[in-house]
């Protein structure tokens, strides 16, 4: 848990708990509309790209805490405690979060219809930028979470974790302090 909690620890639909994934439903009716009427498969790709990381995802924590439960492979001599379990219980909203960005940016950016989801160039576009600057931002971003101000208010619940997991890398980064 960070020591001292800082502005922005909590995501804006943590009040929503359980129904947090309301905050995405305008998305997908909006793209199941656009889709519908103008054949615009990019948004619904957005959407169908999100389900699938859920998905992706909870495949690989469930087959991890099988393999810490059968305990042949483990990397510490421990078995996943509860505490931690519901620390990481918020690592899908880093997907919600990012989904929400991407559909925004394709809608009400200018310029971004040239980036199409189907073909090897809008592939390759996409790659390129996030393997240049958004590589790089993420690499300074997550040194400057070491310091000691913003390690003590956001950073040091994401280093809590004992026993490694597919999402104790992701689920918190900055913000989603455990509230109990």
């Amino acid at each position: 848990m960070a020591s001292r909690p800082g502005l922005l620890t909590d995501w804006p639909w943590t009040p929503l708990g359980s129904f947090k994934y309301l905050v995405v439903v305008p998305l997908v009716i909006d793209s199941i509309y656009s889709y519908a009427t103008m054949r615009d498969i990019d948004r619904l790709l957005i959407v169908a790209v999100m389900v699938g990381r859920i998905v992706h995802s909870q495949i690989w924590i469930s087959f991890a805490r099988y393999q810490t439960a059968k305990g042949t492979k483990r990397i510490v001599n421990k078995s996943v405690e509860f505490d931690q379990v519901d620390r990481e219980r918020t690592w899908d909203d880093q997907v919600i979060f990012n989904t929400l960005i991407i559909y925004l940016t394709k809608v009400y950016v200018i310029g971004s219809n040239t980036v199409p989801f189907w073909r090897l160039d809008g592939v390759v576009q996409v790659a390129l930028l996030h393997a240049g600057p958004v590589e790089f931002i993420y690499y300074w971003f997550h040194r400057a979470l070491h310091h000691h101000f913003l390690y003590s208010r956001y950073h040091s619940h994401h280093h809590s974790s004992i026993v490694t997991e597919p999402i104790t890398c992701t689920y918190i980064y900055i913000t989603s302090i455990y509230n109990s």
